[in-house]
C-alpha cells in the first residue's frame, strides 16, 4: 500500500510547486523571453533549495557548480536580448535544474561525470518525475486532510473549478434573458475584470501538470522513490546486449570510410585547402564557397559522429576492452573530420573578411568550433585514457556561457560599423542590421549620430534599423531585459 505519510516540509513544498506551476505560465512570455524567466528560476531554485535543506540535504561541490551555472543562465534573460540564444538558454537552464536536483540528492548513476550521464538523463528527465507524478496532489491533499475544514475547502474549490465553464455559460444565458441582470453583470465585470480572472484560472490549470512534474522530480530524488530503475549495471547490461556486430564488420566499415575520405581529400585538395592560403577558387563567389563548406561540414561531421557512436556501441568486445584497431580507425576518422572543420573555418574567415558578420555566420562559426573541440577530444582519447565525457560536457558548458554572454548582435553591429568606417568593408548592409536584436541599437545609433546629414539614404536606413525591430512579445516585465530598455530610451531620442 502507498505511503501517504507526508511530513510538513513535503506538504509545504507541494503547495510551493503548485505556485511555481502557476508562475511558469504567468511569468514566462514564450513569445519573447526576458526577466520573467529570471524571476521564475530564482523562485524555483530557492523553493527547491529550502526543501532540500529541510530534508537534511546539503549542497556538494558538484551541485554548487551546477547552481552557479544556473545562476549565470538565469541572469542572462534579464541582461541580453537575442531571442535565439535565449531559447537555447531556456532549454539549457531546464536541463541544469534537473541535473542540479540529481547532484544535490546524490542520485547520479555514476559518482563521476561520465558517459553514464545518458542514463541519468532518461532517469531524471522521465522516470523519476513521471513515476512520482501524483505525489504533488497527494501532498496537497495531505495538507488539507489534517483539518476537517481543510477537506471541505478543497472539495469546494475542486467543485467550482470543475464546473467553472458551465457556470460561465449559464451566466451568459441569464444575461441574454434579462436586461437588468445584464446591466448588473456588466458593472460587476468592470469591477472584477472577468477576463483577467479567467486568464489566471487558465494559467493555474495549465500549471498543475508543471507542478506535478517538478514536485515528482524533487520529491522522488529526496525520498529515493523510483531512483533505482537505471543503474550502472543495467546500463552496462544494455550495452552488452547491443554488442552484436563482429569486429571484422566494424573494422572493414571504418576502413572503407577512411578510404573514401582519403580519396575525397586527394581529389578536392585544391578546392578545399585554398582557403588556408586565403585564395578563392575560380568560378566561386565568397558566398558559394563558404556555404558549400559549411553544409559539407555539417553532413560529414554528423555522419562521422553517428558512425563512430554506432561502431563503439555495436562492436563485440570484452567488458572494459578497447580494441586497438578500433581506436586507430576512430582516430583516423576524427582527424579527417578535424581537417574538414579547419578548412571550413578558414572559408568562413574569408567570407567574413569580405562581407562582414551576420547572425548566421557567428552562430555557425561557434558551432564549428564546438565540433572541432569534440573531435579533438575523441581523437586524443584514442591514445590517452581520461574522462572524455566530463571534458566534453565541461567544454560545452563553457562555450555556451560564452555564447550567452558574448552579446552576439552587439558584436556584429560594432564589428561591421567599425570596418565600414575604416574602409575595409565596402558596403554596410543596413537590411542585416535591421534583423539584429535591440542589442545592436546603441552601436547603430552612435553611427547614426556621426553620419553626415547629406547621406540621406544611409541615415534613413540606419533610422529604420533603430526603430523597426521585430517585437513579437509584450512590453511588460516578463519580456524585460536591460538591452531592450536601453534601446527604448534611444528610440525616444530619434526624430519622429
Amino acid at each position: 500500500m502507498e505511503d501517504y505519510n507526508f511530513k510538513t516540509p513535503d506538504t509545504v513544498f507541494a503547495f510551493a510547486m503548485l505556485a511555481c506551476g502557476f508562475l511558469y505560465w504567468n511569468l514566462i512570455d514564450l513569445a519573447r523571453l526576458g526577466a520573467g524567466v529570471t524571476v521564475f528560476a530564482v523562485v524555483l531554485f530557492a523553493a527547491s533549495l529550502a526543501y532540500l535543506a529541510k530534508s537534511g540535504i546539503r549542497q556538494n561541490k558538484g551541485s554548487a557548480i551546477c547552481l552557479v551555472l544556473a545562476g549565470l543562465s538565469a541572469a542572462q534573460f534579464a541582461l541580453f536580448d537575442n531571442q535565439f540564444v535565449q531559447w537555447l538558454n531556456f532549454m539549457y537552464i531546464t536541463v541544469l535544474f534537473i541535473y542540479w536536483v540529481c547532484l544535490s540528492t546524490g542520485r547520479r548513476i555514476d559518482k563521476t561525470l561520465s558517459v553514464y550521464i545518458v542514463g541519468d538523463a532518461v532517469k531524471q528527465g522521465l522516470i523519476v518525475p513521471f513515476m512520482n507524478f501524483g505525489r504533488c496532489g497527494a501532498g496537497i491533499k495531505a495538507g488539507f486532510s489534517d483539518h476537517k475544514k481543510g477537506k471541505g475547502v478543497l472539495a469546494a474549490a475542486l467543485g467550482v473549478l470543475i464546473f467553472l465553464p458551465v457556470i460561465i455559460l449559464v451566466l451568459k444565458l441569464l444575461m441574454s434573458a434579462d436586461l437588468a441582470f445584464e446591466s448588473f453583470a456588466g458593472k460587476l465585470y468592470e469591477m472584477v475584470r472577468i477576463e483577467e480572472v479567467l486568464t489566471y484560472v487558465g494559467q493555474f490549470v495549465l500549471g498543475i501538470p508543471v507542478a506535478f512534474y517538478l514536485y515528482g522530480l524533487v520529491y522522488g530524488d529526496v525520498k529515493g522513490r523510483h531512483t533505482g530503475t537505471i543503474t550502472v549495471s543495467s546500463v552496462d547490461s544494455a550495452a552488452e546486449t547491443a554488442r552484436i556486430a563482429p569486429r571484422i564488420t566494424i573494422y572493414s566499415a571504418l576502413a572503407s570510410f577512411c578510404l573514401v575520405y582519403l580519396v575525397f581529400f586527394a581529389v578536392q585538395a585544391a578546392y578545399l585547402f585554398s582557403a588556408l592560403g586565403g585564395r578563392l577558387p575560380e568560378a566561386f563567389t565568397y558566398a558559394e564557397y563558404a556555404r558549400r563548406g559549411f553544409f559539407e561540414l555539417c553532413a560529414v561531421a554528423g555522419i562521422n559522429l553517428a558512425v563512430l557512436t554506432v561502431c563503439h556501441i555495436a562492436v563485440k568486445r570484452e567488458k572494459g576492452e578497447e580494441p586497438k584497431a578500433l581506436r586507430i580507425e576512430t582516430a583516423t576518422v576524427s582527424l579527417f573530420t578535424i581537417l574538414l572543420i579547419v578548412t571550413a573555418l578558414s572559408k568562413m574567415a574569408m567570407y567574413i573578411d569580405a562581407y562582414g558578420l551576420t547572425q548566421l555566420r557567428v552562430f555557425t562559426s561557434w558551432f564549428m568550433v564546438l565540433l572541432l573541440f569534440v573531435f579533438l577530444t575523441i581523437c586524443v582519447r584514442q591514445f590517452k585514457k581520461f574522462n572524455s565525457a566530463r571534458l566534453m560536457i565541461a567544454g560545452f558548458a563553457l562555450m555556451f556561457t560564452i555564447l550567452s554572454y558574448g552579446n552576439a548582435d552587439g558584436l556584429i553591429a560594432k564589428y561591421n560599423i567599425q570596418r565600414y568606417e575604416a574602409g575595409t568593408l565596402k558596403t554596410l548592409d543596413v537590411y542585416d542590421l535591421r534583423g539584429l536584436s535591440d542589442a545592436a541599437v546603441p552601436y547603430i545609433y552612435d553611427f547614426y549620430t556621426k553620419t553626415d546629414e547629406g547621406d540621406d539614404a544611409l541615415r534613413e536606413g540606419l533610422a529604420y534599423a533603430i526603430m523597426d525591430k521585430n517585437d513579437f512579445g509584450g512590453t511588460g516585465f516578463r519580456s524585460f531585459n536591460l538591452q531592450r530598455q536601453r534601446a527604448e530610451e534611444i528610440r525616444k531620442k530619434m526624430p519622429q
